[in-house]
């Protein structure tokens, strides 16, 4: 990752910055998905500069700050982007800043990654099965163990801790005006090392690197 391009939201009285969030993440997704290199793989990785996880319980911040870096190894993979095209539409609330050269003196790399949670209904609905297998395991009643079960649904905290996007599916029903597409949240987590993986360097087509050791691909952690 050698060279990056820095997108800065301007959220105002109409527009915070959750929902500037949603509209610019929703078309850098797309035009991710338009430019990937092979199925479901991109060589460009994004960044969020301002991200602090701790801020997620102040309501007078936002836990992605305002800032979406990206990255990419050569100049002209950022300018074949076209990322102001992209964006055209939200014009007003954002600031696109000229392609530039990653600093030397990078000394810390980051990998974004994301995280799925199950929700507890999606539990509920499986605690019928989850009871039989541990009950038979371990040698419990059922009964009992179904009770635990839900006890501890019950105290599950329904809402992750990290940071997220509100998105909307666009790699599933087709048919679907763009409206009535399912709803989800995009959990971000951030992962900082001194001395990143040697894996292909590509990431998922939401700029963020994948889970697994061997393919993790990490971007240069820099302020400015």
């Amino acid at each position: 990752m050698k060279y990056y391009l820095d997108i800065t939201l301007l959220p105002d009285a109409e527009a915070n910055l959750g929902f500037l969030w949603h509209k610019v993440y929703q078309q850098i997704h797309l035009m991710l998905v338009e430019h990937k290199v092979s199925v479901e793989n991109s060589a460009i990785g994004l960044s969020f500069p301002k991200y602090d996880a701790k801020s997620f319980s102040d309501n007078t911040k936002f836990p992605l700050g305002d800032k979406l870096r990206l990255f990419a190894g050569t100049e002209q993979q950022l300018a074949d982007l076209k990322v102001a095209q992209w964006l055209a539409r939200l014009a007003d609330y954002v600031h696109i800043k000229a392609i530039k050269a990653v600093p030397d003196n990078v000394s810390e790399y980051a990998y974004f990654k994301r995280r799925h949670f199950k929700s507890p209904d999606k539990l509920r609905r499986n605690i019928d099965a989850r009871a039989i297998v541990i009950a038979q395991k371990n040698g419990f009643a059922i009964n009992e163990v179904k009770t635990r079960l839900l006890a501890s649904i019950d105290n599950l905290d329904t809402k992750s801790k990290l940071p997220f996007i509100n998105l909307r599916s666009l790699s599933t029903e087709k048919d679907v005006s763009p409206a009535d597409r399912r709803k989800f949240l995009l959990f971000i987590e951030c992962e900082k090392v001194t001395k990143p993986s040697q894996n292909n360097g590509l990431f998922n087509c939401y700029g963020l690197s994948r889970r697994a050791q061997t393919e993790q691909a990490a971007v240069p952690w820099f302020e400015g």
